[in-house]
């Protein structure tokens, strides 16, 4: 059987798809090279088509892309129950079908090979870094730095009747000014950045318990607009980084944080401090009186702080909501966590969901040898 061109160019491509995710593994300085040249040119003009419009084309991709892999095998069934009689018709039918399924799936791979899958394979801040270790009074220390600045800051932002958080300063223009002061030490980051948008599936989002993300396909960082706000400052400015080829997500949650910290918006430095204490890590092993005295000083978070720090959504954000769920937020949230962390692991994240903690070493890094 002959195929046909276009047939040859799909395949083609698919081979193509996977020679670059294997030759990534093996090919660090080309990757870095890629990153800092070529990956750059995505946002520069595709993040401009898709911020024309004010929505998430990325998420109603997604949706169109649920649609259709729903109705493919039905749609499928159907048109050769119609044609039965007719080969011809029959044969055209499954050849326009499959030509629309086959460069669909293919293109989507091509695409999330080259802005997302490629750029596990860069390297790391990590490994720039090298071994970080430090004494447990060392982590204490940078744990209580890091609690007083939270007192002091959660006296400084505005606040509702009931006590909870309010953002008052301007989110986009601060987050991308916050870029622009960060790209000074790592110039990765300069250029221009697309404003953030809100997702409009929120409540699923929610349920998975994601604040923000990241859509390869459209180059679009999106946030989760029903998170508490104190959230979503450094939210925006660990999306950014993705846009940047930044892919590791403890890279990107400490370059927000580096970001939001040159800020002169108490809003902003908050938000970045909370962070920082919600994915520091320490391992003191067996050490308990580290623990204990480590429990002690985050004891010391001030009632707003603390509050401020555990709070993902507003209160009686679930009770509101509860009409909204079609699947058990359990379900939804465990197998969204599973999901991340094959994907993480099959790209070459050993730690898989847990590698956000890997901020930890960073942290330490900045805040006791700068």
């Amino acid at each position: 059987m002959k195929l046909r061109s276009s047939t040859r160019v799909m395949l083609l491509l698919l081979v193509l798809v996977v020679l670059l995710n294997v030759a990534a593994r093996f090919c660090t300085g080309a990757v870095d090279f890629y990153i800092a040249h070529i990956f750059p040119v995505y946002p520069g003009i595709w993040s401009r088509v898709t911020g024309l419009v004010p929505f998430s084309v990325g998420e109603w991709m997604i949706v169109l892309g649920i649609v259709l892999a729903v109705i493919a095998l039905p749609l499928y069934l159907t048109l050769m129950l119609v044609f039965r009689r007719d080969a011809d018709k029959k044969a055209k039918a499954a050849s326009i079908y499959g030509r629309f399924y086959g460069w669909t799936i293919t293109i989507l791979l091509l695409v999330v090979t080259m802005r997302f899958t490629v750029l596990y394979q860069g390297t790391k801040l990590s490994d720039t870094i090298g071994e970080v270790s430090y004494t447990d009074q060392q982590v204490l220390d940078v744990t209580q730095q890091l609690v007083d600045e939270a007192n002091d800051l959660a006296t400084q932002v505005a606040r509702d009747d009931s006590g909870a958080f309010i953002l008052t300063d301007e989110l986009m223009p601060e987050a991308k000014a916050c870029m622009a002061r960060l790209a000074k030490d790592y110039p990765q980051f300069a250029g221009w950045y697309p404003d953030a948008k809100p997702i409009y599936h929120s409540y699923f989002f929610s349920q998975q318990l994601l604040l923000g993300i990241y859509y390869p396909h459209s180059m679009e960082a999106n946030y989760n607009p029903d998170v508490y706000p104190i959230n979503l400052p450094c939210t925006i400015c660990h999306e950014y980084t993705h846009l940047k080829g930044n892919i590791f997500e403890d890279e990107a949650g400490y370059y927000a944080y580096l970001a939001c910290m040159t800020s002169d918006s108490a809003d902003f430095r908050y938000s970045a401090v909370l962070s920082a204490l919600e994915w520091l890590e320490p391992d003191f092993g067996d050490d308990e009186a580290a623990w204990e005295r480590y429990s002690e000083i985050l004891a010391t978070l001030s009632v707003e702080a603390d509050t401020d720090l555990y709070a993902f959504v507003p209160d009686e954000y679930w009770e509101d909501h509860a009409d909204e769920e079609v699947i058990p937020t359990a379900i939804v949230s465990d197998t969204a966590n599973i999901v991340m962390d094959q994907s993480l692991k099959i790209n070459g994240v050993v730690d898989g969901s847990h590698s956000y903690h890997g901020m930890t070493a960073l942290l330490l890094h900045h805040l006791i040898d700068e």
